[in-house]
């Protein structure tokens, strides 16, 4: 046990560590800050809320630095179009958390919070999983006709919708090879960022879906740029809850011990996969965090009478975390053993990039 000063509270570094290390892995694999995961975590080492928040959007901001740095050397970066959302997601942002003011005044916070989150995560995880599988099933019938595999293959035909809008000015995204218009770019900041500052979330799981089937980018692409908007929603919240005394710096410095080498494993491995892979783990984290939300938001309509419904939401956001690396483990090491020729799963041979490179 280690005494935390400024929380004023005793817990297990180990865990912490733990924590930091589990969350950048799925953090730079999936492009998120994974506040939804390591909030509840905190609370239950003994963290007070409000510390708990400020403790992992500073952390958040740190991991989102190193994962920026690995996706950037990995090429999965377009500055021109994060860049294009900054100011429209921290506008966003700020107008969210107005927006939580809001149903705070009117006492009704918790279960505006809740039931958003189910609705909202609940309809992206239908949507990308249905899509994925679509993309998976025809990547498995390329491999049947012996065709080559394209790194990124996607069967939605939203972005064709919203690159098609003429709207002035439009925006050429070399790296993401997309034209759209500059509006499209702001309002999905604005929109992510009003949902992320409403939620306390980074963002990342609403951004990467919107990068990909509204703006078009790659999912690579969509990860590696998402986390530049979460290097720079991290660090204003860090600045927030400074301000208030919400963050315990030493409790971060273990957190970003375990995340800067879970980041830049999380990284790394998205070089091991094809697109539909990544976007079938954004679906697993979304149907876990959708469960998450859900079952306090049950026991809430219920008159709290249903308190065993939380503990078992917490229990599946902790397991979440282990379920996830255990999958994208699984997955860098079916690409290993499928770059040397050996047995893996049929299921996973068109989720696989053969000779691969993980830049400098």
């Amino acid at each position: 046990m280690f005494e935390f000063l400024i929380a004023g509270v005793q817990a297990p570094w180990i865990l912490l560590v733990f924590t930091g290390f589990t969350v950048g892995i799925v953090g730079g694999f999936i492009g998120v800050g994974g506040g939804y995961m390591v909030t509840p975590a905190l609370i239950v080492f003994g963290f007070p809320g409000y510390m708990a928040s400020g403790i992992d959007m500073t952390h958040i901001a740190g991991k989102g630095i190193v994962s920026t740095v690995r996706h950037r050397q990995l090429g999965n970066v377009d500055w021109i179009l994060a860049l294009s959302m900054v100011a429209g997601t921290m506008f966003g942002v700020e107008e969210g958390i107005r927006l939580l003011g809001y149903f705070k005044h009117l006492g009704l916070s918790t279960v505006a919070l809740l039931g958003a989150s189910v609705l909202l995560m609940g309809t992206l995880f239908v949507y990308t999983l249905r899509e994925t599988l679509r993309s998976h099933r025809r990547l498995t019938e390329m491999v049947r006709e012996g065709k080559t595999l394209a790194r990124e293959v996607s069967t939605s035909s939203l972005p064709r919708v919203f690159q098609g809008l003429p709207l002035a000015p439009l925006v050429r995204c070399r790296v993401a090879r997309v034209i759209v218009s500059m509006w499209v770019i702001v309002l999905v900041g604005v929109i992510t960022g009003v949902l992320a500052g409403f939620l306390g979330v980074g963002g990342g799981f609403i951004r990467v879906p919107a990068l990909v089937y509204i703006v078009g980018a790659s999912t690579h692409i969509a990860v590696g740029t998402d986390l530049v908007e979460i290097v720079f929603s991290g660090a204003y919240g860090c600045l927030r809850h400074s301000i208030e005394g919400n963050v315990d710096f030493v409790a971060v410095l273990f957190m970003l011990c375990g995340a800067m080498f879970g980041a830049q494993f999380g990284s790394i491995a998205t070089a091991f996969v094809r697109g539909p892979a990544i976007r079938y783990m954004l679906a697993f984290s979304l149907a876990l965090a959708t469960l998450g939300a859900g079952l306090p938001l049950v026991n809430l309509l219920m008159g709290g009478k249903l308190a065993w419904l939380t503990a078992i939401s917490v229990i599946i956001t902790l397991g979440q975390m282990v379920f996830l690396c255990l999958f994208i483990l699984s997955l860098v090491y079916f690409a290993y053993r499928a770059n040397r020729g050996r047995w893996v799963p049929e299921w996973a041979v068109p989720l696989l990039v053969h000779n691969v490179t993980t830049g400098g």
